[in-house]
């Protein structure tokens, strides 16, 4: 009896150990993933494709029967048994299943476009603490100039105090910006189906060899047809488009022009015609939209880029005329904020172009 006790303890601690082992394996597991793999993962992980998935293969079930329906049915002169028959409502199931495949396009790129800006926010946010890094790095080095002013006699103590306030809110910044990171770095691994508490480690780097060539070499009126013959929305009306067509032949075929059926019918495929164009119309201001936008966000990047360039000068000017007694320390303090605004809003231009250009692409895909 004690022996079977002591075999069933030692399974039990071997079990605990393993269980344990196992959690602390899983939690510090370790992802390093490029975009495309963090997309392929976000996918992998999803619930909502695996419901859509159910979607489409409950439309074609209902698309089977209708199809068997149609094959079996009888010709006699009542209307719903001619749409029965010449097969309208085969026509109505098959719209059904291809729309049902769409939808399940159009999440994958929602999915996607997600866990691509949630890649993007990440790497901005990280280039974003470089940047307030070596912001406190200068104003460490305005508070030290101080200081050794201060000291020899040609400052006053109001600088070193300036100096020393700046340090601190330049510190707060950059702890702020930490703390940004962490929160966007639990909604990314929301994101990929993971824990909060799994690392993940970025091994793109989408700001620093981000590249501006395709948004000028671009046929603007291809991707506006790839646009329409893509996108959802187009696809969508013009299945509305036919089965209307093909309800209204078949209710003219057998109701006079003055009756309501055949009203109701034309109607009905006017209507749907009308939203075709009109979809068509949407879809090329769509695409023309979001090729003016990254336009507008790659200009941005190359002013921001020069005045950084600038402002390094005048801030690297400012600090020696400081340093050599002919200068205000305003004017360094001064020079120093220009440039570091200068720093976030040339970031900030990156991660704005990266966004731009990624709304263009889906523009005349599924759509977004």
């Amino acid at each position: 009896m004690i022996k079977n006790i002591i075999v069933l303890l030692t399974a039990m601690l071997i079990l605990t150990f393993s269980i344990t082992y196992a959690e602390e394996q899983s939690q510090n597991k370790i992802y390093n993933l490029s975009m495309e793999e963090a997309v392929e993962l976000g996918l992998k992980n999803n619930e909502a494709l695996k419901i859509a998935q159910l979607d489409i293969e409950k439309n074609q079930v209902i698309s089977k029967k209708a199809s068997l329906l149609w094959s079996k049915a009888p010709e006699n002169s009542m209307i719903e048994t001619k749409l029965l028959s010449k097969g309208y409502y085969k026509r109505q199931s098959e719209m059904a299943v291809k729309l049902s495949r769409k939808s399940k396009e159009l999440i994958e790129q929602k999915i996607e476009l997600g866990i691509k800006n949630g890649y993007y926010e990440i790497s901005r946010s990280i280039k974003d603490i470089e940047v307030k890094e070596e912001n406190v790095l200068r104003f460490q080095e305005q508070q030290r100039i101080a200081e050794v002013k201060f000291k020899i006699g040609t400052g006053i103590k109001q600088e070193v105090l300036t100096a020393q306030a700046a340090v601190e809110e330049a510190k707060l910044a950059l702890s702020n910006a930490k703390d940004d990171l962490t929160y966007k770095k639990m909604e990314f691994n929301k994101l990929l189906g993971l824990p909060f508490d799994i690392k993940v480690n970025l091994t793109d780097d989408v700001i620093n060899k981000m590249s501006l060539k395709m948004s000028y070499n671009i046929d603007l009126t291809d991707k506006v047809s790839e646009a329409q013959k893509n996108r959802i929305e187009v696809i969508q009306a013009q299945e509305n488009t036919e089965v209307s067509r093909l309800y209204f032949d078949i209710v003219s075929n057998y109701s006079a022009e003055n009756t309501y059926d055949y009203r109701a019918a034309n109607f009905e495929k006017e209507k749907a015609i009308n939203e075709l164009s009109d979809a068509m119309q949407s879809v090329e201001l769509s695409v023309n939209n979001a090729y003016l936008n990254m336009q507008k966000a790659s200009r941005a990047v190359g002013v921001y880029e020069k005045n950084i360039a600038s402002l390094e000068e005048a801030y690297r000017l400012s600090q020696l005329s400081y340093e050599a007694g002919v200068g205000i320390q305003m004017d360094v303090l001064n020079a120093q904020n220009m440039l570091y605004n200068a720093e976030l809003s040339y970031v900030q231009s990156l991660h704005n172009y990266n966004l731009a250009k990624l709304s263009f692409e889906a523009s005349y895909g599924i759509g977004y």
